[in-house]
């Protein structure tokens, strides 16, 4: 079916859910004057006809102070920080405000958060999202959202696609004569974890390298400390890991083992976030943080958002070089 369809209109849920179309429009108003039941009802069938109310429109006609919502699993993570940073600049830059929350990597939490905000905001960001597919529809049913890193079909997204720059790593590692390298994987939950697995496996083994995933998940600088054993036991030269905190919490737990980096072994991030931090200066694939917050701000305000939802902006990564990786020892 093709994505440029005439839109859902009130009356096409009216009908099809069997109420009035003033009952639909108090369901994404004002619910609380409905019962549980008939929200519930509503919300399912508008979700299924992919319906999108214009909230948008309907807060600047009622005067209602221009915010969106951004939710993020880790706002202590400087990714978070940067996108955080380009995203309120550039809604300031249209008079819309930014509200911010921390789901603590919960996909219950971030549900419960995004309802709240839906009450609040003309829209959402989700950013790298835990919940499962089905619930996100169900909120971008009742109100526009915008997903980063995470792609969810009829959902409009803005994704990082680090392919090609973690396989010019992976490369780059085989160079410098590493044989056996592991990877650091992140959340499991996590969409971009995912990707990264499948890009390094890939590449490894068209390069003939012996690749170990290693016991996650790492998501913190606390997590990297505590992986340093197991890299030390596996006998690889080089590790991938999931992103810049987890590589650095790496580099500190192997001189904490006694190992050097990159003299024993070599690590990657992932984020370019910390270049300044780390010593000696990471290696890493630099995901444009900043761009990917404009990006998603201007998809959710853009009026013509309901065009291409099926497709995803892509952001492609690229590769930068540093000296945390060098050659293999022994």
């Amino acid at each position: 079916m093709s994505n440029r369809t005439s839109p859902t209109r009130l009356k096409d849920v009216a009908e099809a859910a069997g109420v009035s179309i003033s009952t639909v429009s108090r369901v994404f108003s004002n619910p609380e004057r409905l019962s549980p039941a008939t929200v519930q009802h509503v919300r399912e069938i508008a979700a299924q006809l992919r319906f999108k109310p214009n909230v948008v429109a309907r807060a600047l006609k009622r005067g209602v102070a221009a915010n969106v919502g951004l939710i993020v699993p880790d706002i202590t993570n400087p990714y978070m920080t940067t996108l955080l940073k380009a995203a309120q600049g550039r809604s300031r830059s249209s008079g819309v405000g930014v509200l911010v929350a921390d789901t603590d990597d919960s996909a219950t939490i971030e549900r419960q958060v995004a309802d709240q905000l839906s009450r609040q905001s003309r829209g959402i960001i989700l950013s790298a999202p835990r919940m499962s597919a089905p619930h996100i529809r169900e909120i971008a049913a009742t109100i526009p959202v915008v997903l980063i890193n995470r792609i969810v079909d009829g959902v409009p997204s803005v994704v990082t696609d680090s392919e090609e720059a973690l396989g010019e790593l992976v490369l780059h590692l085989q160079e410098l004569g590493h044989r056996r390298v592991a990877y650091l994987p992140g959340p499991s939950g996590s969409w971009a974890n995912r990707q990264h697995l499948k890009a390094i496996t890939a590449r490894a083994e068209e390069a003939g390298l012996e690749l170990t995933v290693l016991a996650g998940p790492a998501s913190t600088h606390t997590d990297g400390i505590a992986a340093a054993g197991q890299v030390c036991e596996s006998g690889v030269t080089g590790v991938l890991a999931f992103d810049d905190v987890v590589a650095s919490g790496l580099i500190e737990g192997l001189r904490r083992e006694g190992r050097s980096v990159p003299g024993d072994v070599s690590v990657v991030g992932h984020d370019d976030i910390l270049a300044e931090l780390v010593q000696p200066g990471l290696t890493t694939v630099a995901g444009h943080s900043d761009r990917v917050g404009r990006l998603a701000i201007e998809r959710l305000l853009d009026p013509e958002g309901e065009q291409d939802r099926e497709v995803s902006i892509v952001v492609k990564a690229t590769a930068v070089y540093r000296g945390s990786t060098g050659p293999a020892s022994g």
